[in-house]
């Protein structure tokens, strides 16, 4: 499809859309009292002609027709702290507000980042990398942005739970509590 092609199809869809000056109709649902929320025909089908003209359009990348793939020298686990013994409190609910000890396994990627650079060459990267934390109680991975841990320094912490209370007292929470309460 040619600029020209383009600029008349969006034309001829920009003519329609007065329709959608109230686009949702509303009526009540006499059935349950809920109100019933819906399209006209007409709509349905400009929204439909909508979808079939971006489709028409072909703005998908074909993967498989880059060039190269750069994979990110960096490693996806960062073995920094490994085997340090802490005390963890997962948010799962299963897990309860019981505070366990873990045994932590290091910095490890938790998702992908791809890009296509200006010479069609497809780049991999990790990122969003997050301590990894074996639970042996639970025989599962707990990762630190899905719990409240912290360093076991010494033997007297063993008894220290992570509470609540401890919880509330951390600087950042004190201070999101404070911006949300100014609201």
């Amino acid at each position: 499809m040619d600029e020209q092609q383009i600029g008349e199809k969006l034309e001829s869809i920009r003519k329609n859309m007065k329709i959608f000056d109230s686009i949702v109709h509303v009526e009540p649902n006499n059935e349950d009292g809920q109100m019933k929320f819906y399209l006209s025909k007409n709509q349905k089908e400009i929204v439909q002609e909508l979808l079939d003209f971006f489709r028409s359009l072909n703005w998908q990348i074909a993967l498989n027709s880059y060039k190269k793939l750069e994979l990110d020298d960096n490693s996806s686990y960062d073995n920094k702290g490994c085997g340090t013994p802490v005390k963890v409190r997962s948010c799962k609910e299963e897990h309860g507000d019981k505070t366990y000890f873990g045994i932590l396994i290091g910095d490890i990627a938790l998702t992908l980042h791809a890009s296509i650079d200006g010479e069609d060459n497809l780049k991999v990267s990790n990122s969003m990398y997050n301590p990894a934390i074996f639970v042996p109680e639970l025989n599962e991975v707990v990762f630190g942005c899905g719990s409240w841990w912290s360093e076991i320094e010494d033997e007297s912490e063993l008894n220290k739970l992570i509470t609540d209370e401890s919880i509330q007292n951390v600087w950042y929470v004190k201070m999101l509590k404070g911006l949300s309460n100014s609201k």
